[in-house]
């Protein structure tokens, strides 16, 4: 079991990775190939980038306090990869005319999204416990509070 301290990093790197990188960020690829569209750029980036968080996250051994917010932080990771999937599938059906495979496809997008929007909330609300729990757990993290959801 490591410590906030040490768990840290981890939490910050997927967390932020999730939700939209934090400022001053580089790619971390070496950009977009030449035969790529902007769409498969953006999916496959992200891809690898959640692709390497998830082992890591997983071999992570996160304190007691942080165990729910760790088991939903890599459902999310799941779930963000599932999402970029049927949408570069959906993506894709539409590009080639394929329109009954497209609804299909955007049909499953929007269930994951609902899926993730659930998770995202419930991660919140672990935060927040594991804070009440033990007040400067989130600083220690190097996070921001999480606000309420509504």
């Amino acid at each position: 079991m490591a410590s906030i301290a040490e768990y840290g990093p981890l939490f910050r790197d997927a967390y932020a990775a999730l939700h939209g990188g934090r400022p001053g960020d580089s790619p971390s690829d070496s950009g977009r190939r030449p035969d790529e569209s902007l769409e498969q750029y953006l999916a496959r980036s992200r891809g690898e980038a959640l692709g390497r968080l998830r082992p890591r996250l997983e071999a992570g051994e996160p304190p007691p306090e942080l165990r729910a917010a760790h088991d939903l932080l890599l459902r999310l990771l799941t779930t963000a990869v599932e999402a970029d999937a049927a949408l570069a599938a959906q993506v894709e059906a539409y590009r080639c005319g394929n329109f009954r495979d497209s609804i299909s496809h955007s049909d499953r997008l929007s269930a994951i999204v609902a899926e993730s929007a659930r998770l995202d909330r419930d991660l919140i609300l672990a935060l927040r416990r594991a804070e009440e729990a033990s007040p400067g757990t989130l600083a220690a993290l190097g996070i921001e509070g999480p606000e309420a959801p509504g």
